[in-house]
């Protein structure tokens, strides 16, 4: 073989092995930025699991409130976040400022001698008397009950804990009683332990 030819053919074997490898970088690249993409989006959101039995004085509640417990239609958009517009942050902001303020922290369950009992709008309650109002609020101004959802949760101290949890498309955004301002779901300090399910508020799933 001449000199020329063998030249030719390592200097096209070394253009093929640098286009080869610029090419896995770039996949490589690409499946690390959707990776990586997937994730963040995955940690917007809190992770649901299967059914699980809600607290009691929710049953109760839905009794006497039956409205606020109806279920959806179960149709393509059952689990779809809402899209957080200015307009829709604002009434966020305005109605869990609005019951914070509106509501006395006290302590139904001592003060009642007897189980827990959740109450809409009342002068003094709990922190499930907070959320139960805000959800109703939320739903009253045309939310879609499928993203404003009750949460069971854990404080740092251990102490149950009750929460508005509202999906959005920017991720879970929680409304608390203990704080006026709304804060994404893994950046409030709290252990999760259970949520309403998005096709039907009676029922509940593990988190």
């Amino acid at each position: 073989m001449r000199p020329v030819a063998k030249t030719f053919i390592a200097l096209s074997a070394a253009f093929m092995g640098l286009t080869m490898a610029q090419e896995s970088a770039a996949f490589s690249l690409s499946s690390a930025s959707r990776t990586a993409g997937a994730g963040a989006k995955q940690l917007a959101f809190i992770s649901e699991k299967i059914q699980t039995v809600g607290p009691f004085a929710h049953v109760l509640f839905c009794k006497a409130n039956p409205d606020d417990c109806r279920a959806t239609k179960r149709t393509r958009w059952g689990r779809a976040p809402v899209f957080l517009t200015a307009k829709r942050q604002e009434q966020l902001r305005q109605i869990n400022m609005a019951v914070n303020s509106a509501i006395t922290p006290k302590n139904d369950q001592i003060a009642a001698g007897f189980g827990d009992s959740w109450a809409l709008s009342p002068k003094a309650g709990d922190c499930e008397d907070y959320a139960i109002t805000k959800r109703h609020k939320l739903i009253s101004m045309g939310w879609p009950a499928r993203a404003v959802r009750l949460a069971v949760t854990y404080t740092a101290s251990g102490e149950g804990h009750m929460v508005l949890v509202v999906r959005s498309n920017k991720g879970d955004l929680v409304l608390d009683n203990r704080i006026d301002a709304i804060r994404m779901w893994n950046k409030t300090g709290l252990k999760w332990k259970m949520m309403q399910a998005s096709l039907d508020p009676r029922k509940w799933v593990g988190v």
